[in-house]
C-alpha cells in the first residue's frame, strides 16, 4: 500500500549498516508533533536525496510504502515502512 504524506522536516543522514549496504534516514515532525523516522536502502533514492539542501521544519511530502509481513515461526505479522520517494 503506497501513500503520500505531508510532514515538517527535521534532518537527514545517510550512512552503512553493518552489512555494508547505504541507507538514508529522513528525520520528520507530523502535524500533530509526532516524531518519525523513514528508511530507504534504494541507491538511486539516496543519490536523489543526498545533495538536497532541505531547511529545518520546512514541509515535505513523502511517498511510503507499507507492507504487511508474515512471521510464520511466531505465527504474527506486523507493518513494514519504507520510504520510496519525495515529491
Amino acid at each position: 500500500m503506497v501513500c503520500k504524506e505531508e510532514f515538517n522536516f527535521v534532518d537527514k543522514k545517510v550512512g552503512v549498516t553493518n552489512d555494508g549496504e547505504q541507507y538514508l534516514s529522513i528525520n520528520v515532525l507530523s502535524k500533530s508533533n509526532k516524531k518519525f523516522n523513514f528508511m530507504t536502502k534504494d541507491t538511486k533514492l539516496i543519490d536523489k536525496l543526498s545533495p538536497l539542501n532541505i531547511q529545518r521544519f520546512s514541509p515535505i511530502k513523502l511517498v511510503l510504502d507499507f507492507e504487511r509481513t508474515f512471521n510464520k515461526e511466531k505465527r504474527t505479522s506486523y507493518w513494514t515502512c519504507e520510504l520510496i520517494g519525495v515529491e
